[in-house]
């Protein structure tokens, strides 16, 4: 402070300064009060926007909103830290993805960046109070992002019964960098776990002020967004802050490689040491030069089982009770195994032998006889080893994790649980039509409420008015339980998961008017099989990257 303005604060008395510092505070709630969209958030100010258009009910948005620092160079492959922007962020579009281990990481990912941990807030107008549900999205991974319009949240905010949050987490090499480095310093590497957390304690700290309750946050997704949530019951059981979860689609974990085997291959191109001073080397490349050599050479960077953050047998893991104790929903698709298995060469050979030794299903230890007699192709339910392969993967990667997850938080935990099958098949869901089934993903925009981008992928039809009364009972059905887990989602024909019922998996997609109960004893059949091999995986790859060298 300037010595004329020490001298000229000297003049007043104590109660002229609270006077003059009192209505320096009336003014400044009054502008907050006439822009209710401008916000002071942990991180900074940040001015929204009042979207008058998306859905009928007037929606308060902020999109982009920083929730960590920017996480390139020496911030790479650290844990997030907390950050504070100046000035007034522009909270009116999305923030830039993060980025990508694909070539082509899906919609909303053009724009990429290492500063890319934002956070986006929808809410129905003048909210005040209401849950929440922050969403991870999927993407194998290693691509994804949080502005995808398929899984835009408006549709629920419009409900006008919660807040929806998304955010953007790292990917591949950038999340995931199975680092000798770290892992013998004992420390996590999967950082993008570590970004759910600081999104989710962000959430906690801030979404009052947008008209959330932070004690009333779900934390849900669908495909790996799924796989994050079982990571994060686990990974923060003691103190998740959450008080509700959602899983569709969730995969089993996956097989690793050995330490250093895939990041050795992105430092030789750079040529950084392999070993120690690794990481501090590559932080000097760009994000942009690591993404076009991780690109060229392949390599694949994925979860690690590090017993820090993540670890072997989640299954275990929940009947001894080490997760967050929270309702869950749950569930699958019918067909998930179709589109995971179309590129896979031996899936189209007339047996199945082939593909068991696969790095597709990745379960090298199944025995092939028994597999022949759960999967006989040529038969009425599986006509071709196709269908066959399809079955496997779904019933192994994950079917039997839903099952076995709902079981034991049910039986040995006690915890509400509500499971489904999602079973709608139509020729304008994918450009393969209804040969795919219902397939992974499908039930993306039937959650969501994002329906009308049916029209904008292939075969390009738009949405039946059948697909649409589905979408709303499935809309339904998210929001009751996101507005009170305990109650689940108070959808007709829809049960409280019970093992010794057969009826407590609701089937949804055929039903118009509700859920249909399902018959999950015939479901489940193969988890019992299964479940001979799924507790010894994930397993590291051999040295050569497959099952057969």
């Amino acid at each position: 402070m300037a010595f004329g303005h020490v001298l000229l604060l000297a003049c007043f008395t104590p109660a002229l300064l609270l006077s003059l510092f009192s209505s320096v505070s009336v003014s400044a709630s009054a502008d907050a009060n006439k822009n209710p969209l401008l916000v002071s958030t942990s991180s900074g100010l940040v001015q929204g926007f009042l979207d008058t258009t998306t859905t009928s009910i007037p929606l308060s948005k902020w999109l982009g909103v920083f929730f960590a620092e920017d996480t390139s160079g020496a911030n790479r492959w650290t844990p997030p830290k907390k950050t504070f922007r100046s000035g007034v962020q522009n909270a009116t579009q999305f923030g830039a993805a993060c980025m990508q281990g694909r070539a082509d990481g899906g919609n909303g990912t053009s724009i990429q960046s290492e500063d890319c941990l934002v956070v986006n807030i929808i809410a129905p107008q003048g909210a005040k109070g209401l849950p929440v549900y922050l969403y991870s999205y999927g993407g194998g991974f290693d691509s994804g992002a949080s502005s995808d319009p398929k899984i835009d949240g408006s549709f629920l905010a419009a409900k006008q019964d919660l807040v929806f949050v998304s955010y953007n987490y790292r990917l591949s090499l950038w999340g995931y960098p199975h680092a000798s480095e770290i892992a013998e310093a004992g420390e996590t590497q999967n950082f993008g776990l570590l970004d759910t957390r600081a999104a989710v304690e962000w959430v906690q700290d801030n979404i009052e002020l947008f008209g959330g309750d932070p004690t009333k946050i779900t934390l849900g997704g669908e495909s790996v967004g799924a796989e994050m949530t079982n990571q994060y019951l686990t990974a923060f059981a003691t103190d998740p802050i959450i008080r509700g979860a959602v899983m569709q689609s969730a995969d089993t974990s996956q097989p690793m490689w050995e330490l250093n085997n895939q990041l050795n291959a992105i430092s030789q191109n750079f040529s950084c040491p392999t070993g120690r001073g690794e990481l501090d080397c590559l932080r000097k490349i760009s994000g942009v030069d690591l993404q076009k050599v991780l690109l060229a050479t392949g390599n694949q960077f994925q979860p690690v089982t590090d017993n820090v953050t993540i670890f072997k047998d989640f299954v275990k893991l929940t009947k001894e009770g080490r997760t967050a104790r929270v309702p869950l929903l749950i569930g699958t698709n019918k067909d998930e195994g179709t589109l995971i298995v179309e590129g896979e060469p031996t899936a189209y050979l007339s047996t199945i032998d082939a593909y068991t030794k696969s790095n597709n299903l990745n379960l090298p230890w199944a025995n092939l006889t028994d597999l022949k007699a759960l999967y006989p192709t040529p038969s009425a339910a599986f006509p071709f080893a196709f269908n066959a392969t399809a079955g496997m993967w779904r019933d192994a990667h994950m079917l039997c994790l839903a099952h076995n997850l709902a079981t034991q938080r049910t039986d040995a935990l006690g915890l509400k649980v509500w499971r489904y099958r999602f079973d709608l098949v139509a020729n304008n869901l994918n450009s393969e039509g209804a040969r795919i089934g219902t397939f992974h993903g499908e039930d993306i925009r039937f959650v969501m409420g994002t329906w009308r981008t049916i029209v904008l992928s292939p075969p390009f039809i738009p949405a039946t008015p059948n697909e649409i009364k589905v979408s709303d009972i499935m809309v339904e059905a998210w929001t009751n339980f996101v507005k009170d887990p305990e109650k689940g989602p108070q959808t007709s024909g829809w049960k409280q998961y019970d093992p010794k019922d057969t009826t407590s998996i609701a089937i949804l997609g055929n039903s118009l008017v509700g859920a249909d109960p399902g018959d999950h004893f015939s479901i489940d059949s193969s988890c019992v099989y299964w479940n001979t091999i799924l507790p010894i995986f994930p397993q590291t790859f051999p040295a050569c990257g497959t099952w057969t060298c």
